[in-house]
């Protein structure tokens, strides 16, 4: 599967009084790695939410493998393992140089209609068609 990497700079705002990344901000990055990988697909929150749905979390996972640190540049890769029931999306964060693996991740999200807030257990066709239509892309490239 076709992965969206971002490349980031572990921040001082970010870290503790130990300069170990505080746990509470691994759920941000994640973030900023799904919005990147929603942008490629051609559905980002705007998008779902003009056709009429909004895609909470109601699952995320996270295991803390090595603890990032002040000034540490990572990569943040995200990927899509489900999409056709609702939106699991799997995450690895590495360091950039060595390619070591200090968190994986995982966050499930599920379509609910904006105008009653009813859950949907079918992704809305606008989704699905849009990761066909991106994945199709992918494999020709």
């Amino acid at each position: 599967m076709k992965r969206v990497a971002l490349n980031y700079e572990i921040p001082f705002f970010d870290v503790d009084t130990y300069r170990i990344v505080w746990h509470g901000n691994y759920p941000k990055y994640i973030e900023m790695a799904r919005c990147a990988l929603l942008n490629q697909l051609g559905c980002p929150y705007s998008v779902m939410e003009e056709n009429g749905f909004f895609f909470p979390i109601v699952d995320i996972q996270v295991k803390y493998i090595k603890p990032l640190l002040f000034e540490q540049k990572v990569v943040i890769e995200a990927w899509l393992a489900e999409w056709e029931n609702r939106l699991i999306i799997k995450y690895v964060i590495k360091d950039q140089a060595t390619g070591e693996v200090y968190t994986k991740a995982k966050t499930k999200q599920f379509a609910v209609s904006v105008s009653d807030h009813v859950t949907h257990y079918v992704s809305p066709p606008f989704l699905v068609n849009a990761v066909d239509a991106w994945l199709k892309q992918h494999e020709s490239a």
